[in-house]
C-alpha cells in the first residue's frame, strides 16, 4: 500500500494567485479517504459548464467527475453538489493547469446553482473533483 493511501487526515492543495504585487493564497481541501480526488479552484462558471484551475499534472483527460463546490459561509464551508461534469479541454497556466468541463446533467445549470449562495465576498470558490466510474462521452 502506497504511503498516500495510508493517510488519515484531510489533504490540502495550495494555490498562490495574483498579478504584480497583489497575490492571494488559497488552500483547497479534499478527504484523505479519497486519494483520487482533485482539489481545484473555480475560475469561471456558466449555464452549461465550468473552468477550473488545478495543479499541473492533474490527470483529467477524457474523464467525468462529480463536482463539489466548497462555498464559504458564516459557519465555515458549505459543500454544494455541482453534479456531474465531463472534461473537454486543458491547457497549461503557469505552474497550474486550466481545464474546461461541461455539465452532464440535463437541465442542470451550474450558474443557477450558485444563485442565493453566500459567494458575494469571495474572490475564489474552492472545489473538488471526484472521478466517476463510467466511460467518457464520445
Amino acid at each position: 500500500m502506497a504511503v498516500s493511501e495510508q493517510r488519515v487526515h484531510t489533504r490540502a492543495t495550495y494555490f498562490r494567485l495574483g498579478t504584480g504585487t497583489q497575490t492571494a493564497s488559497y488552500f483547497v481541501f479534499r478527504d484523505a479517504d479519497k486519494p483520487d480526488a482533485i482539489a481545484a479552484l473555480i475560475l469561471d462558471i456558466s449555464e452549461g459548464g465550468v473552468q477550473i484551475l488545478s495543479q499541473a499534472g492533474s490527470y483529467l483527460t477524457g474523464k467525468s467527475f462529480r463536482l463539489d463546490l466548497h462555498v464559504a459561509s458564516a459557519d465555515g464551508f458549505e459543500v454544494v453538489d455541482g453534479g456531474e461534469v465531463q472534461w473537454v479541454w486543458s491547457q497549461p497556466d503557469g505552474i497550474y493547469t486550466r481545464s474546461g468541463f461541461v455539465s452532464r446533467a440535463e437541465g442542470h445549470s451550474l450558474a443557477t446553482l450558485l444563485q442565493g449562495l453566500p459567494v458575494e465576498n469571495e474572490q475564489v470558490i474552492r472545489c473538488a473533483l471526484y472521478p466517476v466510474g463510467h466511460m467518457a462521452l464520445a
